[in-house]
């Protein structure tokens, strides 16, 4: 039996942001309230370490969109928590590459699995919604937001 693959030009905008909404949550409920561009500069360096390109200071600010100074603080949090570490390249030691730990491994990980369970529930909620024709009401849609408010994710230990 193979499995269905979601396709999101098929789920309503409501639907989407519900999506969004739950990934941001799980992410802050996890990680705390940091600024969005720490998030985006953490997945975006985990991101292509998984993609076998361990990105630059420069990578990270042309793929954020961030200044430098920003990416600079935002990756010396992540090599604070040992989450990532600088290797020199050894034909131009100004380059410095930023490469994934095993404890950024396992981060990466963890974020995979709930990414997983947010599409699953997806995957369930929109074929409910098209039997019915309807989607999620929005006291429902209240009602698990503030269920996950109050049951958030394990924090983030350093």
């Amino acid at each position: 039996m193979s499995e269905q693959v979601l396709n999101f030009d098929d789920i309503v905008n409501e639907t989407q942001m519900a999506v969004f909404w739950r990934i941001l949550h799980l992410m802050i409920g996890r990680y705390g309230n940091h600024p969005m561009g720490q998030l985006l500069t953490a997945l975006t360096m985990i991101f292509l370490n998984e993609q076998g390109t361990p990105p630059t200071m420069t990578d990270l600010c042309e793929a954020t969109g961030l200044p430098k100074a920003s990416v600079s603080r935002y990756v010396t949090w992540q090599i604070k928590e040992g989450l990532a570490t600088e290797e020199i390249d050894p034909n131009d030691r100004r380059r410095r590459y930023l490469l994934q730990t095993a404890k950024g491994k396992h981060e990466w990980d963890w974020q995979i699995r709930h990414l997983e369970e947010i599409f699953s529930v997806l995957r369930v909620e929109a074929e409910a919604a098209s039997k019915k024709g309807v989607y999620e009401s929005a006291e429902s849609l209240m009602a698990k937001m503030i269920d996950m408010s109050e049951n958030p994710p394990p924090a983030f230990k350093t």
